[in-house]
């Protein structure tokens, strides 16, 4: 169990961190009503079952089944513990948990909020260097590209110097340990095994943040003659670059503005667009768009542009890039960059007007692969060359991410526009595809995570107890009437009795206290969703004041029954004693029946706002 400061600590976090500014930092959210909805980040859909409700603190996703409070959110979407996610909500809210960290060790293991403070202290430390005497060659690097002090500022550029050791030694002054350096790919070890060395010297540095605006990795610019002209952090715990993007965190607020994402190739390509004016850029690093990038990008828009460079590298990526979008409730445009040109050369030389022309007369991605796939095969006017462009082009959409199992819909568009471009009919273009599909691997779609059930009732005080959590959870003011009757030992699941005895500890307590709070004192994230499902399930039934009449005097009855079982074991000596028991206990029952739940109708309500109003609401049109 855990003391009472580190209990207060972990409510004044989730106090902190309002639901639905975490969530947004990974889903593109659009408010229904006193609710928020989005695509859910823990499985594949087409239409939004994920829900965030502000005033209760808590989410639920209709199609998976997954819900909890902002700490299990951060759980799951970061595949951490409880005491990490309560560490990155921390850091995030800027409340220090240092004098914590002795109390909540676990050994020498070394975690993603670990890897997130290191690397902090690390892209402040690259700035220092960049703003100091050492970093003159990357200044002028910098003015060399047109990169505005505002720009170096909301990006964070920095520099790694021109040494073996430099970040080694400022670490050790901090008492940062080299395992944990080691871990986030700030160092290497020396090939002798005797010692370690810087990992980017004689760079350009890039912090790359995740959509929380973590700095999870960086990227290096060559400032000298490095073979390497980029080069990347490893991939660790944190950062996965076939997972992450560029600019992600700059680029969110744009995103839900105008529902595009522009993707780029490079950093500075990236950061010359946000600075002429288009926000919504983003860069991959160094590798091709992936399923993992589409996924992200889906949450957030609706249209992605690719602008990768004109030359033979850059065309390879957009080209394994386009078929993850046939399939896709993504639309994919492809942007040439005239002139042979990359984009920060395109805007310092043209300025943002030329670059916005090149998005706006960007090609749909498939007539783009269709006329290159014609264009490869045509070597003349044969019949002959165009069946083969066919052919391969179809080929391409078959084997096409999730085309055999994906949405019907989605796929019946994508045949309409292969039907247009090649002018042939549906009827056609779906016969040629199943014996191409046939030829080629099925891929499955992905599936829901599917939620554990707890057991049905096993009696009728079961049944009854359950009843008082679903309306406690939604009206905590009947908890004083029912203190005397509620006993999570009645409950036959033990995950149900377990939320049943945390919920009495909070009332017994005193104050204030709300379902996302009794949600915070559980670390499982199981437990976490049965809390959310207790809840809906409650606020669904409504009509409070008679559940829990109803629930108290089957309670009171399954007591009576007990006596009676226990006075006839007393022997017949003893009958006149058990009646007039029997005589007080129906007596008791008697004036229970008259019931105080009633007078909290029109009780102040601990959880106040929206949530109280509605629940009454539910109450009054039950009783209609």
């Amino acid at each position: 169990m855990a003391g009472r400061h580190t209990v207060e600590i972990t409510e004044q976090i989730r106090r902190s961190s309002d639901i639905v500014d975490i969530v947004s930092s990974y889903v593109s959210l659009k408010r229904a009503g006193r609710q928020f909805r989005g695509l859910c980040p823990f499985h594949t859909e087409k239409s939004p079952s994920f829900h965030v409700t502000p005033d209760r603190q808590i989410f639920k996703c209709f199609g998976c089944g997954v819900g909890g409070d902002v700490f299990k959110f951060v759980q799951l979407r970061e595949s951490v513990d409880f005491l990490e996610a309560r560490q990155i909500l921390a850091a995030k809210a800027g409340i220090d948990l240092q004098h914590e960290r002795p109390a909540e060790s676990t050994g020498d293991s070394i975690g993603k909020p670990d890897l997130e403070r290191v690397n902090r202290w690390a892209a402040a430390w690259f700035q220092q260097q960049f703003t100091g005497s050492d970093g003159e060659s990357a200044r002028g690097y910098v003015r060399s590209r047109g990169i505005s002090e505002e720009s170096i500022k909301a990006f964070g550029l920095g520099y790694a110097p021109d040494g073996w050791s430099g970040l080694i030694n400022a670490a050790a002054q901090k008492n940062i340990p080299t395992t944990l350096l080691l871990a986030a790919g700030l160092i290497k070890q020396r090939e002798e095994g005797n010692g370690y060395y810087d990992a980017f010297r004689n760079r350009l540095m890039f912090p790359i943040q995740d959509a929380m605006g973590r700095v999870i990795g960086f990227g290096g610019r060559a400032l000298g003659d490095d073979n390497a002209k980029y080069i990347n952090s490893p991939q660790t715990v944190l950062f996965d670059k076939s997972r992450c993007l560029y600019g992600l965190y700059a680029a969110k607020d744009a995103f839900r503005d105008g529902k595009r994402a522009v993707v780029v190739e490079g950093y500075i390509d990236c950061l010359m667009a946000h600075q002429f004016g288009f926000p919504e850029t983003v860069a991959t690093l160094g590798t091709a768009l992936t399923m993992d990038h589409v996924q992200m990008l889906r949450r957030y828009v609706d249209e992605v542009v690719l602008l990768f460079d004109a030359d033979s590298a850059g065309q390879r990526a957009a080209n394994q890039s386009v078929p993850l979008f046939f399939t896709s409730d993504v639309s994919l445009r492809l942007a040439q960059v005239p002139e042979g040109k990359d984009p920060a050369d395109l805007l310092l030389q043209k300025g943002a007007e030329a670059l916005r022309t090149a998005l706006t007369s960007a090609v749909g991605a498939l007539e783009s692969k269709w006329k290159q796939v014609l264009s490869r095969c045509r070597s003349g006017d044969g019949g002959p060359d165009v069946r083969r462009a066919v052919e391969e082009f179809l080929g391409l959409v078959a084997q096409s991410q999730d085309f055999g199992a994906g949405d019907p819909i989605q796929r019946g568009l994508l045949i309409n526009q292969v039907g247009k471009l090649l002018g042939l009919s549906n009827e056609e273009i779906n016969r040629q595809l199943r014996i191409l599909g046939r030829k080629a691997p099925v891929v499955s779609a992905s599936k829901p995570t599917t939620v554990e059930r707890v057991a049905p009732p096993s009696n009728a005080a079961d049944s009854a107890m359950r009843d008082l959590l679903e309306v406690l959870l939604n009206e905590p003011t009947y908890y004083e009437s029912v203190r005397s009757e509620f006993d999570a030992s009645l409950i036959a699941d033990a995950d149900l009795a377990e939320i049943a005895r945390g919920l009495a500890e909070m009332a017994d307590a005193g104050g204030e206290w709300t379902v996302s709070s009794l949600i915070s004192r559980f670390e499982s994230v199981r437990i976490g969703g049965l809390i959310v499902d207790l809840q809906m399930a409650g606020e669904r039934g409504g009509n409070f004041a008679a559940r829990v009449e109803g629930a108290v005097a089957t309670l009171q009855k399954v007591r009576d029954r007990e006596r009676i079982v226990a006075l006839t074991a007393e022997g017949r000596g003893e009958t006149n004693q058990a009646s007039s028991k029997l005589r007080a206990a129906g007596e008791a029952a008697r004036r229970m029946s008259h019931f105080a739940a009633r007078r909290h109708m029109t009780a102040t309500p601990l959880i106040t706002g929206a949530a109280s109003s509605e629940t009454h609401t539910a109450d009054n049109v039950s009783a209609q």
